[in-house]
Protein backbone atom coordinates (compact mmCIF):
# COMPACT_ATOMS: atom_id res chain seq x y z
CA UNK A 1 0.00 0.00 0.00
CA UNK A 2 1.56 3.48 -0.60
CA UNK A 3 1.61 5.99 2.42
CA UNK A 4 -2.30 7.52 1.44
CA UNK A 5 -3.26 4.06 1.67
CA UNK A 6 -1.93 3.04 4.93
CA UNK A 7 -4.14 4.27 7.91
CA UNK A 8 -2.89 7.42 9.75
CA UNK A 9 -1.50 6.72 13.48
CA UNK A 10 -1.25 9.73 15.59
CA UNK A 11 0.84 8.84 18.52
CA UNK A 12 0.76 11.34 21.75
CA UNK A 13 4.08 12.13 23.93
CA UNK A 14 2.97 13.96 27.05
CA UNK A 15 6.22 14.65 28.59
CA UNK A 16 7.32 16.66 31.85
CA UNK A 17 10.93 17.10 33.11
CA UNK A 18 12.07 14.36 31.11
CA UNK A 19 15.46 16.05 28.56
CA UNK A 20 17.06 12.68 29.79
CA UNK A 21 15.21 10.55 28.08
CA UNK A 22 12.77 12.81 25.18
CA UNK A 23 14.90 12.46 22.21
CA UNK A 24 15.74 8.75 22.55
CA UNK A 25 11.80 8.78 23.18
CA UNK A 26 11.11 11.08 19.64
CA UNK A 27 14.00 8.85 17.57
CA UNK A 28 12.21 6.06 18.43
CA UNK A 29 9.06 7.26 16.50
CA UNK A 30 10.37 9.21 13.83
CA UNK A 31 12.14 6.14 12.45
CA UNK A 32 9.56 3.88 12.70
CA UNK A 33 9.17 1.71 9.25
CA UNK A 34 5.80 2.76 9.21
CA UNK A 35 5.36 5.67 6.88
CA UNK A 36 1.74 6.70 7.66
CA UNK A 37 2.60 8.55 11.36
CA UNK A 38 1.19 11.96 13.22
CA UNK A 39 3.85 12.21 15.83
CA UNK A 40 2.44 14.91 18.86
CA UNK A 41 4.62 15.85 22.00
CA UNK A 42 3.11 17.74 24.31
CA UNK A 43 5.41 19.44 26.85
CA UNK A 44 3.38 19.59 30.24
CA UNK A 45 4.99 22.82 32.05
CA UNK A 46 8.62 21.20 32.21
CA UNK A 47 10.84 23.06 34.14
CA UNK A 48 14.18 21.41 32.79
CA UNK A 49 16.13 21.84 29.41
CA UNK A 50 13.08 19.54 27.66
CA UNK A 51 12.14 22.77 25.55
CA UNK A 52 15.83 23.29 24.21
CA UNK A 53 15.86 18.88 23.35
CA UNK A 54 12.12 19.54 21.69
CA UNK A 55 13.07 22.44 19.20
CA UNK A 56 15.36 20.26 17.34
CA UNK A 57 12.24 18.46 16.47
CA UNK A 58 9.44 21.14 15.34
CA UNK A 59 9.58 19.99 11.48
CA UNK A 60 9.21 16.62 12.30
CA UNK A 61 6.85 16.48 15.07
CA UNK A 62 3.77 18.66 16.12
CA UNK A 63 4.71 20.20 19.60
CA UNK A 64 3.23 22.37 21.78
CA UNK A 65 4.04 23.90 25.85
CA UNK A 66 1.73 24.40 28.22
CA UNK A 67 0.98 25.29 31.94
CA UNK A 68 1.16 21.91 33.93
CA UNK A 69 -1.89 19.73 34.42
CA UNK A 70 -1.10 16.34 34.31
CA UNK A 71 -0.58 13.29 32.42
CA UNK A 72 -4.15 11.90 31.59
CA UNK A 73 -5.21 15.73 30.83
CA UNK A 74 -2.45 16.26 28.66
CA UNK A 75 -2.98 13.29 26.76
CA UNK A 76 -6.99 13.74 26.28
CA UNK A 77 -5.89 16.58 24.76
CA UNK A 78 -3.47 15.08 22.58
CA UNK A 79 -5.95 12.36 21.49
CA UNK A 80 -8.73 15.72 20.38
CA UNK A 81 -6.09 17.27 18.39
CA UNK A 82 -5.24 13.59 16.90
CA UNK A 83 -6.46 12.80 12.81
CA UNK A 84 -5.28 8.95 12.94
CA UNK A 85 -8.22 6.20 12.27
CA UNK A 86 -5.45 4.43 15.39
CA UNK A 87 -4.11 6.09 18.18
CA UNK A 88 -1.55 5.57 20.69
CA UNK A 89 0.80 7.49 23.06
CA UNK A 90 3.86 6.74 24.30
CA UNK A 91 5.47 8.35 27.76
CA UNK A 92 8.40 10.37 27.50
CA UNK A 93 11.08 8.04 28.82
CA UNK A 94 9.97 4.73 26.86
CA UNK A 95 10.61 3.74 23.09
CA UNK A 96 9.44 1.87 20.49
CA UNK A 97 11.70 -0.72 18.12
CA UNK A 98 11.45 0.15 14.47
CA UNK A 99 8.75 -1.91 13.54
CA UNK A 100 6.45 -1.34 16.42
CA UNK A 101 3.89 0.51 14.77
CA UNK A 102 3.73 -1.88 11.10
CA UNK A 103 3.25 -4.85 13.21
CA UNK A 104 0.36 -3.79 15.54
CA UNK A 105 -1.39 -1.60 12.79
CA UNK A 106 -1.15 -5.32 10.31
CA UNK A 107 -2.47 -7.27 13.86
CA UNK A 108 -5.52 -4.35 13.41
CA UNK A 109 -5.76 -4.35 10.03
CA UNK A 110 -6.48 -8.00 10.10
CA UNK A 111 -9.39 -8.30 12.74
CA UNK A 112 -12.22 -5.72 13.03
CA UNK A 113 -13.83 -6.90 16.09
CA UNK A 114 -9.85 -6.01 17.63
CA UNK A 115 -9.82 -2.81 19.45
CA UNK A 116 -6.51 -2.86 20.75
CA UNK A 117 -3.17 -4.05 19.63
CA UNK A 118 0.04 -4.57 21.98
CA UNK A 119 3.61 -5.81 21.78
CA UNK A 120 5.63 -7.54 24.51
CA UNK A 121 8.17 -5.45 26.03
CA UNK A 122 11.71 -5.17 27.32
CA UNK A 123 12.26 -3.07 31.03
CA UNK A 124 15.25 -1.07 30.24
CA UNK A 125 17.21 1.23 33.21
CA UNK A 126 18.14 4.68 32.43
CA UNK A 127 20.80 4.09 30.10
CA UNK A 128 18.57 1.68 28.18
CA UNK A 129 19.86 -1.76 28.67
CA UNK A 130 18.03 -4.10 29.32
CA UNK A 131 16.93 -5.18 32.72
CA UNK A 132 14.46 -7.96 32.03
CA UNK A 133 12.89 -9.25 28.84
CA UNK A 134 9.49 -10.27 27.78
CA UNK A 135 7.62 -8.60 30.40
CA UNK A 136 4.26 -8.38 28.39
CA UNK A 137 1.65 -10.61 28.48
CA UNK A 138 -1.71 -11.65 26.79
CA UNK A 139 -4.21 -9.34 27.59
CA UNK A 140 -7.15 -11.05 30.02
CA UNK A 141 -10.05 -8.50 32.09
CA UNK A 142 -10.42 -11.14 34.60
CA UNK A 143 -6.76 -10.71 35.58
CA UNK A 144 -6.77 -7.15 35.26
CA UNK A 145 -9.89 -6.52 37.43
CA UNK A 146 -9.65 -9.08 39.73
CA UNK A 147 -6.18 -9.74 40.03
CA UNK A 148 -5.12 -6.26 39.80
CA UNK A 149 -1.85 -7.21 36.89
CA UNK A 150 -2.01 -5.07 33.78
CA UNK A 151 0.70 -6.90 31.29
CA UNK A 152 0.17 -4.13 28.79
CA UNK A 153 3.14 -1.93 28.35
CA UNK A 154 4.83 0.90 25.58
CA UNK A 155 3.05 0.40 22.03
CA UNK A 156 -0.75 -0.21 22.45
CA UNK A 157 -2.63 0.63 19.75
CA UNK A 158 -5.83 1.39 19.24
CA UNK A 159 -9.14 2.22 17.40
CA UNK A 160 -10.28 5.48 17.39
CA UNK A 161 -14.12 4.78 16.85
CA UNK A 162 -13.70 2.52 20.04
CA UNK A 163 -11.90 5.67 21.89
CA UNK A 164 -14.89 7.96 21.26
CA UNK A 165 -17.12 5.36 22.70
CA UNK A 166 -15.02 4.68 25.51
CA UNK A 167 -13.88 8.43 26.46
CA UNK A 168 -10.37 9.02 27.47
CA UNK A 169 -8.99 8.89 30.35
CA UNK A 170 -10.08 10.00 33.70
CA UNK A 171 -8.27 13.01 35.26
CA UNK A 172 -8.84 12.81 38.93
CA UNK A 173 -6.76 9.19 38.61
CA UNK A 174 -2.83 9.01 38.74
CA UNK A 175 -1.63 5.74 39.29
CA UNK A 176 -4.75 3.67 37.53
CA UNK A 177 -5.60 6.01 34.52
CA UNK A 178 -4.60 3.24 32.62
CA UNK A 179 -6.29 0.52 33.69
CA UNK A 180 -8.97 1.96 34.65
CA UNK A 181 -9.08 2.93 30.25
CA UNK A 182 -8.47 -0.83 29.73
CA UNK A 183 -11.51 -2.20 31.20
CA UNK A 184 -13.40 0.30 29.92
CA UNK A 185 -12.05 -0.13 26.20
CA UNK A 186 -12.42 -4.00 26.55
CA UNK A 187 -16.50 -3.60 26.39
CA UNK A 188 -15.74 -2.90 22.74
CA UNK A 189 -13.65 -5.31 21.13
CA UNK A 190 -11.01 -7.60 21.67
CA UNK A 191 -7.69 -7.34 22.97
CA UNK A 192 -4.52 -8.55 20.62
CA UNK A 193 -1.16 -9.48 21.96
CA UNK A 194 1.27 -9.57 19.65
CA UNK A 195 4.09 -11.66 20.74
CA UNK A 196 7.60 -10.08 19.62
CA UNK A 197 9.32 -7.55 21.69
CA UNK A 198 8.99 -4.27 19.94
CA UNK A 199 9.04 -1.37 23.02
CA UNK A 200 11.19 -0.61 25.96
CA UNK A 201 9.47 0.13 29.06
CA UNK A 202 12.46 2.50 31.07
CA UNK A 203 12.67 1.98 35.13
CA UNK A 204 14.63 5.13 36.65
CA UNK A 205 14.31 7.38 39.87
CA UNK A 206 12.36 9.23 38.43
CA UNK A 207 9.26 7.05 37.25
CA UNK A 208 6.31 6.21 39.62
CA UNK A 209 7.71 3.21 40.59
CA UNK A 210 10.44 4.20 42.37
CA UNK A 211 7.97 6.93 43.75
CA UNK A 212 6.70 6.84 47.23
CA UNK A 213 2.26 6.61 47.00
CA UNK A 214 0.25 8.41 49.51
CA UNK A 215 -2.58 6.55 51.11
CA UNK A 216 -5.16 8.75 49.63
CA UNK A 217 -3.72 8.18 45.87
CA UNK A 218 -3.56 4.47 46.47
CA UNK A 219 -6.89 4.88 47.28
CA UNK A 220 -7.81 4.91 43.65
CA UNK A 221 -7.60 1.25 42.97
CA UNK A 222 -10.34 0.64 45.28
CA UNK A 223 -12.22 3.61 43.41
CA UNK A 224 -11.95 2.40 40.08
CA UNK A 225 -13.54 -1.04 41.35
CA UNK A 226 -16.70 0.47 43.05
CA UNK A 227 -16.76 2.39 39.56
CA UNK A 228 -16.68 -0.84 38.00
CA UNK A 229 -19.09 -3.04 40.27
CA UNK A 230 -21.51 -0.06 39.90
CA UNK A 231 -22.01 -0.80 36.22
CA UNK A 232 -23.78 -3.64 34.28
CA UNK A 233 -23.05 -6.08 31.96
CA UNK A 234 -20.15 -7.40 34.13
CA UNK A 235 -19.24 -10.70 33.49
CA UNK A 236 -20.28 -13.29 35.74
CA UNK A 237 -16.66 -14.55 36.47
CA UNK A 238 -15.45 -11.48 37.32
CA UNK A 239 -18.78 -10.60 39.54
CA UNK A 240 -18.73 -13.95 41.27
CA UNK A 241 -15.23 -12.84 42.06
CA UNK A 242 -16.05 -9.22 43.81
CA UNK A 243 -14.68 -9.41 47.26
CA UNK A 244 -11.25 -11.17 45.38
CA UNK A 245 -11.04 -8.20 43.61
CA UNK A 246 -11.14 -5.70 46.56
CA UNK A 247 -8.81 -7.76 48.43
CA UNK A 248 -6.25 -7.85 45.65
CA UNK A 249 -6.51 -3.63 45.55
CA UNK A 250 -6.09 -3.98 49.26
CA UNK A 251 -3.04 -5.62 49.46
CA UNK A 252 -1.49 -3.03 46.88
CA UNK A 253 -2.53 -0.50 49.69
CA UNK A 254 -0.67 -2.65 51.79
CA UNK A 255 2.45 -2.90 49.82
CA UNK A 256 2.57 0.82 49.31
CA UNK A 257 2.14 1.48 52.69
CA UNK A 258 4.97 -0.59 53.61
CA UNK A 259 7.16 0.53 50.82
CA UNK A 260 6.44 3.98 52.43
CA UNK A 261 6.69 3.07 55.87
CA UNK A 262 3.91 3.01 57.28
CA UNK A 263 3.59 -0.51 58.91
CA UNK A 264 0.44 0.04 61.01
CA UNK A 265 -1.59 0.94 58.03
CA UNK A 266 0.22 -1.51 56.12
CA UNK A 267 -0.66 -4.14 58.83
CA UNK A 268 -4.35 -3.22 58.57
CA UNK A 269 -4.68 -3.35 54.66
CA UNK A 270 -2.64 -6.92 54.49
CA UNK A 271 -5.40 -7.91 57.21
CA UNK A 272 -8.25 -6.61 55.32
CA UNK A 273 -7.52 -8.09 52.26
CA UNK A 274 -6.89 -11.49 53.93
CA UNK A 275 -10.08 -11.36 55.60
CA UNK A 276 -11.96 -10.54 51.67
CA UNK A 277 -9.90 -13.01 50.55
CA UNK A 278 -7.99 -15.62 52.60
CA UNK A 279 -5.86 -17.52 50.20
CA UNK A 280 -3.74 -14.02 50.89
CA UNK A 281 -2.97 -15.04 54.06
CA UNK A 282 -0.63 -17.90 52.45
CA UNK A 283 3.33 -17.99 52.17
CA UNK A 284 3.46 -17.33 48.54
CA UNK A 285 2.03 -13.74 48.82
CA UNK A 286 3.74 -13.19 52.09
CA UNK A 287 6.54 -13.86 50.25
CA UNK A 288 5.32 -11.68 47.03
CA UNK A 289 4.34 -8.66 49.51
CA UNK A 290 7.88 -8.94 50.78
CA UNK A 291 9.85 -9.02 47.92
CA UNK A 292 7.78 -5.98 46.29
CA UNK A 293 8.39 -4.25 49.16
CA UNK A 294 12.18 -5.08 49.03
CA UNK A 295 12.78 -4.25 45.22
CA UNK A 296 11.74 -0.57 45.34
CA UNK A 297 14.82 0.42 47.62
CA UNK A 298 17.07 -2.09 46.46
CA UNK A 299 16.91 -0.51 42.56
CA UNK A 300 17.11 2.69 44.81
CA UNK A 301 20.65 1.25 46.09
CA UNK A 302 21.61 -0.32 42.96
CA UNK A 303 21.23 3.37 40.56
CA UNK A 304 22.95 4.96 43.32
CA UNK A 305 25.64 2.51 42.83
CA UNK A 306 25.49 2.70 39.23
CA UNK A 307 25.69 6.64 39.36
CA UNK A 308 28.77 6.61 42.06
CA UNK A 309 30.71 4.23 39.24
CA UNK A 310 30.03 6.34 36.72
CA UNK A 311 30.66 9.56 38.24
Amino acid sequence: MTRIEQPLVSIITPTFNQAKFIAETIESVLTQTYPNIEYIILDDGSTDETQQVLKEYGERATIESQKNMGQARTLNKGWAMARGTYLAYLSSDDVLYPDAIARLVNALEADPTRVCAFPDCDLIDEDSRVIKRNVCRPFDLCDLVVKQECYIGPGALFRRDAFVKAGGWKPELRLAPDREFWIRLATYGSFHFVDATLAGYRMHPRSISYSDVSEQTSMEYLNVLDHYFAGHDIPPEIHSRKDEAYAHALFILARNAFRSGRISRGAHFYGRACKLHPPLRGMGFKLRLARQVVSKPARIALHRIRSLVKG
